[in-house]
């Protein structure tokens, strides 16, 4: 009899509270957000100050009825932006991305109900719990929530995602609600605010990030006590506290109970060691907030043993947030990765051959960074840097390291003393001709050196290659016949060695390790050049992110898994690597793919959503190199990726499948397009503007559309006795008169500065004494509040009086900058014709597969599938039928023979194993390219003598409106007549959380002032220009959503792709004009 296997609960499935939180805002998933608000459209704040994530998320919340208010959302909202200021004093504007938002928006609804009624909270949560235990039939049985156990809050967030920040927050956010806490309970106290860090080095860290975060700190030491600021945040090295107190120690119990303590890599001490009782001692009577991106790899979430079962049930209902890698990377933040996994062990001859490749692999991005480093600049990537690192933290360095080390460095030895065997090996490896297999059978290198040979010719010399490499890599440029690798023990700097080629060469390497001394040993018997240098005596490991520094390979796992963080990591080769450690796998993993970004956006290039030209080949540097000196390290690691979650990315295909122009087919026709002229930029053109009253052009502009300012939850933070069911203020509110000039005009222009420097207004001048005169202007804003609100009667009144004008201001400021650059604009707006270079057409589609497991054949179906496709593409100039489907139907190739080129590719949604450059269109832009071709085959009598053309509007780089919120439609629509020409930008786009009155709705109207305005530059024909969206929302949930019947949604240009006469009504209304 088979035996029977017990069902399990997933980890993801135990966290409990996150689910909670999920549920208290009827989301599915956190995934469900990021579809939406993974964009750079929703960062940053509205004319109210408020976030335009909590305009998304109170709105889902009114939709799917969810119990907690808009009002105490915004509240909430009020608060986040209120301790994001105090964070920005002096780092300067930033602006929070989704997750972490949402991280934060989890805290304060969590702390404001433990506040204010433990016990209430407690019956919610553990009404939860039943409710997951009945979903489970059992499976997840957790013991009832007490009030006593509620005070621990768990953060799993990946490397990188910017957890020190949410700390700060953390911090801030739980001394509000103590502070009002207090108010009503005055025996409530914290001791002290406690940051307990790994290790030395990153209390050091907290210190610097603390005080640029304005939150008052010092680090913890022996000799000085308790000698600190009431309020200051007490940094400790957890390696420093123990039992009983010593020389360099304390005792754990010195700090009494009741703190608010927060715990950096929160997974240490999860194994069993005391960590996690003397942190647990510290806040029993207090408040912990714990972070780490591994708590997975840290807990047992099947476990047997009681006490591991216990702390996972801890975690599962105190973990508020999950961020892990996975969600990290598929929302496209961070690096790309590529693992070099070999299918079998290898002989010294192949891992000779293996480790060229890797070190090839490493050598084509720094030759790409030297050649396009100004391309470069705005992309934020630092000079790539190769690492040897291993996920084995030991005191003392162990005899598997001592051998991996010594084996990386016994092959830099080889590599350019022996120039023959050397450049063999760079010739099989740029000829795919090396015998190293992959996990599934291919060329380990195969098609993964093209740009280097776009840099050196299609087939490049392998001695110019090698050479070039010695200069690059090893700084060694004329290093002589017989070059020697030469290592040299710092005296003057403890644990290091420097690495350089030749005895006059420059430093290229250096090693951190703990036995230095046993190294050099060891080397010198392998016929490596050893020798101390007395006189160097500034290290060269804490150079390496210097940009003057020249180090361009690290070796030595300690100083990296201690927290050192580095930008420049675009290589990692593992050594010392050991099964059971996959918390520090991860994290190594996580500190090698983080990511400046665009503009300090943390996303790779193929992720962005803003108009940006992509250097070409820019993926390799933005892709993290994974190898490994012995075969199984990287099996093993292989298998931690899989854990978390995340693709392991080690066969990645890459496909281009042509695209072909039909511009020659319709240049006679003269299709026009809206262009500004040539060369015309306002910001870097237009005379300098000083933000003054208004004239009475900009008045009527602005009273066109007031600014309406929601001060209601501002009150809140103000005064706890103010209610929310003050709903109806029966009128607009301005600031008293008698009051502007007590306002603080110096933090007014100093916050202007920082939200102009925000937006890039850079051609506008702010003077701070002409700010009274614009809020004495009557009729261009109003506040929503009580009229008694506005008198000063305190000056924390006062203070929030001037919160509300510098809302005002922003918005003054906003749109004073889009009518000056309407203005400036108007009479450069031209009409033009379309070109064959316009921006909007698309040269080829780039595909790329990352395979999911070892039998996983879907890239050769795939390249099967592009190879017909491009052959058809060719030979027909488009393809011999509609659509082709790949994929299961989830990649639709297709080609509607009026667009302007074809394949259009549509992907549906979620599916990250296929990639597609530029990106894909989703299935409401396919659908009403479906509904035009129908009408189009079906309506010859309607378009008799007239052509119609249509063209993808690329986002962000095609054409855009500024008039309409920066509204890039999907698509253009020609319609060409004898003696008109009708161009319409259609939008196909779900409409449940977009308002009636947004401006890409009312573009509609907008358009025909363009309209007007553009005639006089028409060449020959009248053109007629409009603006449709083509609503992805069903009629009847659209009807509810906006209470607005299908008529009334019309006269707006609003028809639904649910109507199978949606397209004719939308012609019939063009040809109507």
């Amino acid at each position: 009899m088979a035996k029977k296997v017990a069902k399990q609960v997933s980890f993801d499935d135990q966290l409990v509270l996150y689910c909670y939180f999920l549920h208290e805002l009827k989301l599915d998933s956190l995934s469900s957000l990021s579809e939406k608000l993974n964009s750079t459209e929703f960062e940053g704040t509205n004319e109210s100050g408020n976030t335009y994530f909590y305009d998304y998320i109170s709105s889902i919340c009114k939709m799917r009825g969810a119990a907690i208010s808009a009002e105490k959302l915004r509240l909430y909202d009020e608060n986040i932006c209120r301790h994001t200021h105090q964070l920005s004093e002096k780092r300067g504007a930033f602006h929070w991305k989704y997750f972490q938002y949402v991280a934060l928006l989890f805290t304060e609804m969590y702390l404001d109900k433990y506040f204010s009624n433990a016990a209430a909270f407690c019956d919610e949560l553990n009404a939860w719990l039943r409710e997951k235990r009945n979903e489970s039939l059992g499976l997840i049985d957790f013991e009832p929530y007490t009030p006593d156990k509620l005070n621990k809050l768990a953060f799993m967030c990946a490397t990188g995602s910017g957890k020190t920040l949410i700390m700060h927050m953390n911090i801030l956010q739980y001394l509000h609600y103590f502070k009002r806490a207090k108010r009503l309970n005055s025996k409530l106290s914290i001791n002290k605010i406690i940051v307990l860090a790994p290790n030395e080095g990153m209390s050091k860290q907290h210190l610097e990030e603390l005080e640029m975060s304005s939150i008052p700190a010092v680090i913890f030491e022996k000799d000085s006590g308790f000698i600190t600021q009431r309020n200051d945040v007490i940094i400790i090295d957890m390696n420093k506290l123990k039992e009983e107190g010593k020389v360099k120690t304390v005792s754990v119990d010195s700090f009494e109970q009741n703190n608010l303590v927060l715990v950096d890599e929160g997974h240490r001490g999860l194994s069993g060691d005391v960590w996690y009782d003397y942190r647990t001692r510290l806040s029993a009577e207090g408040f912990a907030f714990e972070y780490s991106a591994t708590f997975k790899q840290a807990l047992n979430a099947n476990a047997k043993k009681d006490d591991e079962k216990a702390l996972m049930e801890e975690y599962g209902k105190s973990i508020i947030m999950d961020y892990s890698y996975k969600y990290f990377y598929s929302d496209g933040y961070g690096k790309d990765y590529r693992i070099y996994n070999l299918q079998n062990s290898m002989d010294e001859e192949q891992r000779q051959l293996y480790l060229v490749g890797c070190l090839l692999s490493f050598y084509q991005q720094m030759k790409l960074f030297e050649t396009k480093q100004d391309e470069l600049r705005e992309f934020r990537i630092e000079k790539p840097l190769l690492v040897f690192v291993g996920n084995r933290v030991t005191a003392k360095t162990s005899k598997n390291e001592m051998t991996d080390v010594e084996e990386v460095l016994d092959f830099i030895n080889r590599f350019v003393r022996d120039r023959a065997a050397s450049i063999s090996q760079i010739k099989a490896v740029l000829e795919d001709d090396t015998g190293l297999i992959d996990g599934n059978g291919n060329e380990l290198f195969f098609q993964d050196f093209e740009a280097l040979k776009g840099k050196f010719g299609e087939a490049p010399e392998p001695a110019e290659v090698y050479h070039d490499l010695l200069r690059l890599v090893f700084n060694a440029e004329g290093a002589g016949d017989e070059p020697r690798l030469h290592m040299e023990s710092l005296r003057q700097v403890p644990g290091e060695i420097g690495l350089k080629i030749g005895e006059l060469g420059e430093f290229f390497g250096v090693i951190s390790i703990g036995d230095t001394a046993g190294l050099i040993k060891n080397c010198e018997k392998k016929n490596i050049v050893v020798k101390t240098e007395e006189f160097v005596s500034e290290s060269l490991f804490h150079s390496i992110n210097d940009r003057s520094s020249n180090i361009k390979v690290l070796i030595g796992s300690r100083k990296f898994t201690e927290g050192w963080n580095s930008w420049r990591v675009s290589t990692m080769g593992l050594i010392n690597f050991a099964k059971g450690e996959g918390s520090q796998a991860i994290q190594l993993f996580g500190r090698g793919v983080r990511l400046k970004g665009y503009e300090g956006c943390l996303k790779r290039s193929r992720k962005l959503d803003v108009p940006v030209s992509v250097p070409k080949h820019m993926e390799l540097l933005e892709t993290l190199t994974i190898f490994g000196v012995k075969a199984q390290y990287m099996e093993d690691f292989k298998n931690y990726l899989e854990l978390e979650g995340a693709p392991t990315n080690d066969s990645i295909r890459e496909f281009h499948l042509p695209v072909v122009s039909r511009f020659d087919e319709v240049r006679s026709k003269k299709l026009h397009v809206i262009k500004v002229k040539n060369g015309a930029n306002f910001k870097k053109q237009a005379r300098r503007l000083v933000l003054d009253a208004p004239d009475k052009g900009f008045l009527r502009y602005l009273v066109k559309s007031k600014t309406i300012i929601d001060c209601r939850s501002k009150i809140q933070t103000i005064d706890s006795t103010f209610s929310f069911e003050l709903k109806s203020i029966p009128e607009e509110s301005i600031i008293p008169p008698n009051i502007l000039p007590l306002l603080d005009y110096r933090r007014a222009f100093e916050e202007l500065e920082q939200y102009k420097s925000e937006k890039k207004y850079f051609n506008i001048s702010i003077v701070q004494d002409k700010l009274i005169s614009i809020l004495q202007t009557d009729g261009w804003y109003g506040l929503l509040i009580p009229q008694n609100y506005l008198d000063v009667t305190s000056l924390a009144k006062l203070e929030a009086i001037t919160d509300y004008a510098i809302m005002a201001l922003k918005s003054y400021m906003d749109k004073f900058f889009r009518y000056e650059k309407e203005r400036w604009e108007a009479p450069l707006l031209e009409y033009s014709l379309l070109e064959a270079d316009d921006s909007n057409f698309v040269d080829e589609h780039t595909i790329t597969y990352a395979q999911q497991y070892a039998s996983d054949a879907t890239d050769e179906e795939l390249e099967t599938f592009i190879t017909g496709v491009s052959a058809i593409l060719q030979s027909s100039n488009g393809l011999d039928e509609y659509r082709k489907n790949f994929f299961h139907g989830r990649m639709v190739v297709f080609d509607f023979k009026p667009h302007l080129y074809a394949p259009l590719i549509c992907m549906e949604k979620g599916n990250l194993k296929i990639q597609v450059s530029p990106a894909a269109l989703n299935s409401d832009e396919m659908a009403f390219v479906d509904h035009l071709k129908a009408y189009v085959e079906t309506r010859g009598d309607i378009l008799e003598g007239k052509t119609l053309h249509l063209l993808r509007n690329k986002s962000k780089d095609g054409m855009g409106f500024f008039e309409a919120g920066n509204f890039y439609p999907d698509y253009i629509l020609w319609i060409d007549t004898d003696d008109k020409q009708y161009i319409s930008f259609i939008d196909p786009k779900g409409l449940v959380y977009v308002r009636p009155d947004d401006p890409k709705v009312e573009f509609y109207k907008t358009i025909k002032e363009l309209e007007m305005r553009l005639a006089p530059t028409a060449d020959g024909k009248t053109i007629i220009l409009n603006s449709f969206i083509m609503s992805g929302t069903p009629s009847a949930l659209l009807s509810q959503c906006w209470a607005m019947d299908k008529l009334q949604r019309e006269e707006k240009n609003v028809y639904t792709l649910d109507d199978p006469e949606c397209i004719d009504l939308m012609v019939e209304k063009i040809l109507r004009q």
